[in-house]
């Protein structure tokens, strides 16, 4: 048997056989633990219920005055304590849940706030979303902003504006336009418009973000950034790919790194592959890679490449700069030894200590010490120390030394 609330009206309830119908503003006082609904729960305009229900599946429809259908601005229902529907809640309007919601499925076309614990298969809201307690659900789209207290647990979250979750995270997949900040977790695939900000430890596949990502601590298999990347602690990441700039305070580790202003690394560097930085590249401890090519300039303790080392601008180093192949580019500088198989400086470079394979100092550059099985000096270079050589060199006119080069039977070791 259906039972109708009529508008304004007030009844209390234990239980309805059939459907429920509650008119606009009107209030059903619970009796006992909660109601229970055999069928649906249809709601016209506002309602509050004032205890917990149970039904069939909840609705929250437009009102009708006169002809005319319409959605009141500013209704809502209300309940004041759990709601636990079996199939679908579809609420045109907005829903406050002051305990728990659970639902197959629940569909929100303004703003729903749940204060405690939310367990659906699919959640759509048009405007706010707000749980307090812990989210589970294979699917969540909101159209504004979404609030999560406690842990999230989702398939794919899409959200048009800010996300915030409060609690621990597992996600497969995290869309959102705007702002994301989250405290830690396991998010597969990341894709934001704006920034994403991680206070705790975060495990990732994919981080893809149009302004500025910070983290505390993560590993993961990608980065791509239009902006920078900042982390407060050590960073694990296979390929890092940042339009402006990478700030780790503690060590990074990777293959790949390609940025397109500047580097600075509070650790050690670990790279399987190359880096490749339009502009500077400081590096605390020890920087290891497969290859490095930096526009600007490079500060470090030490830096070794298994291949090429391309600097553009100045190198700075405590132990050295140690690669296969090493290219300081016209006007650049080294200070701390270089040391690689085939060593070329460019015009009017300034370095101090070279250990190479071969050299070849083009013309105006100078160099303190040089020891080398092969070199080419070229002219007008400057050597203020020594040239200790094993096979020859060759020196142009114009270059000044402080001593002839000496032919010697073995080199000094190299201090990398």
């Amino acid at each position: 048997m259906d039972v109708t609330v009529p508008s304004r009206g007030q009844l209390r309830l234990g239980k309805v056989d059939g459907n429920l119908y509650i008119e606009d503003g009107g209030v059903i006082e619970v009796e006992g633990e909660e109601l229970v609904v055999a069928g649906s729960v249809i709601c016209h305009g506002d309602a509050e219920i004032r205890g917990s229900v149970r039904a069939e599946a909840f609705e929250g429809r437009y009102r009708e005055e006169g002809f005319r259908r319409f959605q009141r601005e500013g209704g809502r229902i209300r309940v004041q304590g759990n709601l636990n529907v079996r199939n679908e809640v579809d609420v045109r309007g907005r829903l406050g849940v002051k305990g728990g919601l659970s639902a197959r499925e629940v569909d929100i076309g303004g703003a729903l706030e749940v204060d405690k614990e939310v367990f659906c298969e699919s959640i759509d809201v048009g405007g706010k979303l707000d749980v307090g307690g812990k989210l589970k659900t294979s699917s969540l789209s909101v159209g504004g902003s979404a609030h999560i207290g406690g842990e999230t647990e989702a398939e794919r979250v899409n959200v048009g504006g800010k996300i915030e979750l409060e609690g621990l995270c597992k996600i497969r997949s995290l869309r959102c336009g705007g702002k994301a900040d989250v405290s830690g977790g396991e998010i597969d695939d990341i894709d934001v418009g704006g920034s994403f900000e991680c206070t705790g430890e975060l495990s990732f596949k994919k981080i893809n973000v149009g302004g500025k990502v910070a983290l505390k601590k993560g590993k993961g298999e990608q980065i791509d950034v239009g902006g920078k990347l900042e982390a407060s602690g050590d960073l694990g990441v296979e390929e890092i790919d940042v339009g402006g700039a990478v700030e780790v305070d503690g060590s990074l580790e990777g293959r790949s790194v390609d940025v397109g202003g500047s580097v600075r690394v509070g650790g050690d560097m670990t790279l399987s592959g190359d880096i490749d930085v339009g502009g500077a590249i400081r590096v605390k401890g020890l920087g290891k890679m497969r290859s490095l090519d930096v526009g600007g300039s490079i500060e470090a303790d030490g830096v070794v490449a298994e291949e090429d080392a391309e600097i553009g601008g100045k190198v700075s180093t405590s132990r050295g700069l140690k690669a296969r192949r090493i290219r300081l580019g016209r006007r650049g500088s080294a200070f701390g030894p270089l040391i690689g198989e085939d060593v070329r400086i460019g015009r009017e470079a300034e370095v101090e200590d070279v250990y190479a394979g071969y050299l070849e100092l083009e013309s105006g550059a100078s160099a303190r010490n040089l020891y080398v099985q092969r070199a080419r000096i070229g002219r007008g270079c400057r050597i203020y120390g020594t040239v200790k050589y094993l096979e020859f060199v060759g020196v142009e006119s114009d270059a000044n030394g402080s001593a002839p080069p000496e032919k010697v039977q073995s080199l000094p070791a190299p201090p990398l």
